[in-house]
């Protein structure tokens, strides 16, 4: 599905938005520039021009933000820049003009996103794909259930951080005195504690995306398991390390993986699974259904430590 021109023109609408908030910002301001003032600017003019990217390749997520973000903030700088040219007795200035012409566009970028068009755009954009299912197996998307969990778990995992690290400027900033300049040691904290997040969360998920690349696909079918046929295989074993649980009635195996052994190569082949109950389940369930007599082996518990598959 085509992007819409809608969102075409909402992005470009956002952009200018950024623009005039910046260009009110220059105009009122006086005195030098501190560093900290430097990396606030820098640091959520890429924060925002990041939210712009998601909202151009149809993030819901972004796209509903960024719509309660507009109809939220942008009527309030509107009334906000009248309330300030009334109290000048109507005398208006360059930076809440800009201020006016900035809320205008975010409103209108608001409305644009509103539209059924870029709603149903975004949905198309963000769909699952669907793997080609064999007529005589099954296909598993472990790839798709890897990226699910980890990224829901990542993303908790830097909410904490983010948290912890405000907790630290703080204290840093309590135990300072109160005329403190701008290069105080709080400030400085805070630079670098921003900096440490960012770069913690994209190597975060940068290593998410290559891992969960790594486990592909499986397909089980009555040919065999992925490109290994049947007769290759000597056994199939589903293997785990400590003691199984039980999640909605479903069995999970911690540091589950596939091992296959094969009569032409010496060393097993293996798999690391995503932990994940339900995927367990079906999984052993197709492997005993297709596999000739004797060849799985079922659940078998390791002796091994947990440790990363290869």
């Amino acid at each position: 599905m085509q992007r819409p021109l809608a969102l075409h023109l909402a992005v470009a609408l956002l952009a200018l938005l950024w623009a005039g908030l910046i260009g009110g910002v220059v105009l009122v301001w006086e005195g030098g520039t501190a560093p900290f003032e430097i990396f606030a600017g820098v640091f959520w003019s890429a924060v925002w021009c990041f939210w712009l990217a998601r909202v151009w390749l149809g993030g819901p997520m972004a796209i509903g933000l960024m719509r309660k973000a507009l109809f939220g903030i942008c009527p309030l700088l509107i009334l906000g820049s009248g309330l300030a040219i009334g109290m000048s007795d109507g005398r208006v200035y360059p930076s809440q003009l800009a201020g006016i012409a900035a809320a205008v566009c975010g409103v209108a970028g608001g409305l644009l996103l509103c539209r059924g068009d870029v709603r149903r755009w975004s949905s198309s954009a963000v769909a699952p794909r669907v793997l080609h299912q064999p007529a005589d197996g099954t296909a598993f998307d472990l790839r798709g259930v890897a990226l699910r969990q980890q990224r829901g778990l990542f993303g908790c995992l830097m909410m904490v951080v983010a948290v912890v690290v405000l907790i630290v400027v703080g204290l840093i900033g309590a135990a300072l005195p109160d005329d403190r300049g701008t290069d105080a040691p709080d400030y400085v904290a805070f630079m670098v504690g921003v900096v440490l997040v960012v770069i913690i969360a994209v190597a975060g998920y940068i290593r998410i995306n290559v891992q969960a690349k790594a486990l592909g696909v499986l397909v089980v079918s009555s040919r065999g398991v992925n490109d290994h046929p049947w007769s290759r295989l000597r056994s199939v074993a589903l293997t785990y390390v400590g003691e199984a649980t039980v999640v909605d009635g479903v069995r999970r195996y911690p540091q589950a993986r596939l091992d296959l052994s094969l009569y032409d190569e010496p060393e097993e082949q293996r798999l690391a699974l995503p932990n994940e109950a339900h995927l367990h389940g079906s999984i052993a369930a197709a492997l005993a259904a297709r596999s000739p007599e004797g060849v799985f082996l079922g659940w078998v518990q390791r002796a091994d430590r947990p440790r990363s598959v290869r």
